[in-house]
């Protein structure tokens, strides 16, 4: 006989007596009330991880008066972006409300049960519509983020001379990915557009293509359109959905490739007839090689799934042959593909990533060691700090996802047992049945998410974090719906619940925005040192088109890591970087003097002019450096010496070329070549012409 310590109704214990006997465990149990109450906060019993249901009949319902408040809150996102350009304080808190304003109330209908799935599925589109739109109207006619211009360098290089894997030393890796590149210059092609508009039309192709797989994805394996569309919701909060992943860059287009790949490995893998499903297999694999040529660390990550599917598919009760074989053999395409890609373009990601990598770890070793912190939380490089309601935000929005996680991780697994009137997870001899397998690996993938957190704390793993959130975003998103659907909302039919999670489902969005982007969300009125986005403005880009107009393109240049972006897009022009050729020339700019060290560095990076520019001595650099390579590992307390920067003036051998006051071109093409005697010139009885503007200065 079972007996159930503690203050219970007979109900109660008779409902721990029934399920311990399906269960076939016969022997004595007890469970104090504390225990009751952990097993349903934690979700270990079947009946606390119940979803409900909705028989609402499929109608948009009210998606199209959500329509009209996003289209609103999108009139107020443009008049603080307007508002930014002009130097106004209030534009940047008015831009994140607008944001906010779309994503609330739609978040509160969709929590509802009582929403249609077509109700549902509308209003991800139109969420997913008004956020994209946010994208553009902080860069509405050209590209600014410093990934996009990487990539753009790529499809000009593709559209101009025809061809593929020509080296771009901005990113040495981004021509031997370009599945982007590629349709994007077959899009300019066809239709005459600009880099820019074809490359936009692609993101937003891409964008919802994504949120389409993953909704269609996350039903097929949870057999909810509830959970699915929160787990949207979910995935939105991530910190690099809103702007890193619709900037023009080869993993924008990757994840929705990603998604596509999951949804075509699952549309059939849960069906029980004795067919293979052939060409949804041919289309899988069509995927995964195209992935595969489009960006490495996601087709890694898409391996790390597949592979990690066909093993719980293999260890699954209930999984037939056909089944397993599938399993095996998508996941040794996604084995195959990457690496065979690797191998053939030269295996350059090695060089690429675990410098990095390394760097990361370092910092995070140091960090659990109790050593200096290497990163101040919400303090930038220039030494500024976030303001409050930005940081109090971001915390927030991180604690909730752990809470999220905390009562969704084994909630996640319950739900998803093969018995819908038992738990998984007693006795033992149901831990190897559940429905889904795929379910299973995105509640594992939940554990890269503090471990992304703690890269985010270093400098140096700041970008791996942040590229391990988003991908760990996938089971973050289904877990924390799970926890939603099933305990903090359930069945209830109060607008108050469910507005409160949806407030909290808001605040993780713009936590995550935060913390990707924190105050330089939107473009400043003036221009910022060595802040990508804020630092891209007009003089710089004119300087650029002048050096193609007037010394033509593909000459070589040293410069900064802004004007370097400037110079390879706008001016079709070669810029020297340590990727590529593993030679610092920073270090020759900013040395006090040109000595022969110097000299030697110009000299053997075959660098012909040097572009320096006197606005970076103004200021500490916004993200930290000035310059890419050995110098982006100083610490730099005080801005740069314009001595230092104009030293060249005094060198013979090097001609002024450019002056705009504030940006100077030299030409330092004659540094160590024998000078020749110059011939006397010749007297024609001509008077003599300057090169340049009739009053004789030359510019």
């Amino acid at each position: 006989m079972t007996v159930v310590k503690g203050r219970t109704s007979p109900d109660q214990q008779k409902s721990y007596q029934d399920g311990a006997y399906r269960h076939g465990y016969t022997g004595r149990v007890s469970l104090p009330r504390v225990d009751l109450w952990i097993a349903a906060f934690l979700g270990l019993r079947r009946q606390d991880s119940a979803v409900g249901g909705s028989a609402d009949p499929s109608s948009l319902g009210m998606s199209p008066v959500f329509a009209f408040l996003g289209s609103c809150a999108l009139v107020v996102a443009a008049l603080a972006a307007n508002a930014s350009r002009l130097g106004e304080g209030w534009a940047v808190p008015a831009f994140y409300c607008a944001i906010a304003a779309i994503f609330l109330p739609a978040a509160a209908r969709i929590i509802h049960p009582g929403a249609s799935r077509l109700e549902r599925l509308a209003l991800i589109v139109i969420v997913t519509s008004a956020l994209f739109v946010v994208r553009l109207i902080r860069a509405p006619v050209a590209f600014i983020d410093h990934d996009e211009f990487l990539h753009w360098a790529t499809v000009n290089d593709i559209l101009e001379a025809g061809r593929l894997f020509l080296p771009n030393p901005l990113l040495p890796v981004s021509p031997l990915y370009p599945g982007l590149e590629l349709i994007t210059s077959a899009l300019v092609n066809l239709s005459g557009l600009s880099v820019f508009a074809a490359g936009l039309i692609v993101l937003a192709a891409a964008r919802m293509m994504l949120m389409l797989a993953l909704f269609l994805l996350f039903e097929k394996i949870t057999g909810s359109p509830r959970i699915a569309s929160i787990a949207c919701l979910i995935y939105m909060g991530s910190s690099a959905f809103l702007l890193f992943d619709v900037h023009y860059s080869y993993e924008s287009l990757a994840i929705p490739m990603l998604a596509a790949v999951l949804l075509a490995s699952e549309s059939r893998r849960m069906e029980r007839g004795g067919t293979a499903g052939w060409p949804t297999i041919v289309a899988t694999i069509v995927l995964i090689v195209a992935l595969a040529v489009t960006h490495h660390l996601t087709s890694y990550f898409c391996m790390a799934l597949l592979c990690g599917t066909a093993v719980m598919e293999c260890l699954r009760q209930g999984a037939s042959s056909m089944q397993r074989q599938r399993a095996i053999l998508l996941a040794s395409i996604a084995v195959i593909a990457p690496v065979a890609w690797s191998k053939i373009v030269g295996n350059p990601t090695g060089s690429y990533i675990l410098p990095v990598l390394a760097g990361g770890i370092h910092e995070v070793v140091q960090l659990v060691s109790n050593s200096t912190a290497t990163r101040k939380l919400f303090v930038s490089d220039t030494g500024a700090l976030a303001p409050a309601w930005q940081r109090y935000l971001t915390m927030a929005g991180v604690a909730l996802i752990c809470l999220g996680l905390l009562t969704g991780f084994l909630r996640s697994l319950v739900f998803n047992g093969q018995l819908r009137n038992a738990s998984m997870l007693w006795p033992p001899t149901r831990w190897r049945l559940w429905r889904s397998s795929l379910l299973v690996v995105f509640v594992l993938v939940t554990l890269a998410y503090p471990v992304s957190i703690i890269f985010r704390l270093t400098r140096s793993g700041w970008e791996i974090g942040n590229r391990i959130g988003s991908l760990s975003f996938l089971g973050v998103a289904i877990v924390v719906a799970v926890a939603v659907a099933a305990f903090w909302h359930g069945t209830s039919r109060g607008w108050l619940r469910a507005t409160a999670l949806a407030a909290a489902a808001t605040t993780v969005l713009i936590g995550g925005v935060i913390s990707s982007e924190g105050p330089r969300i939107l473009v400043p009125a003036g221009y910022e040192v060595s802040a990508d986005s804020s630092s891209i403005e007009p003089m710089g880009i004119s300087a650029a088109k002048w050096t193609r107009e007037w010394l033509g393109g593909d000459q070589h240049f040293a410069t900064d890591r802004i004007n370097r972006l400037l110079l390879s897009t706008y001016g079709r022009q070669k810029v020297s970087t340590t990727l590529e050729s593993g030679q610092d020339t920073g270090m020759a700019i900013t040395a006090a003097d040109l000595g022969s060290m110097e000299r030697r560095l110009l000299i053997d990076s075959s660098v012909g002019f040097v572009m320096v520019d006197l606005r970076t001595t103004t200021g500490l650099p916004g993200v930290g450096v000035y310059f890419d390579g050995g110098t982006q590992d100083r610490n730099h307390t005080v801005p740069l010496q314009s001595s230092s920067l104009l030293k060249f003036n005094s060198e013979p051998d090097v001609d002024r070329t450019f002056d705009n006051g504030f940006m100077v071109i030299f030409d330092v093409g004659r540094l160590g070549k024998t000078r020749q005697p110059a011939a006397p010139p010749r007297r024609t009885g001509e008077p003599v012409q300057s090169v340049g503007r009739p009053d004789g200065d030359l510019q």
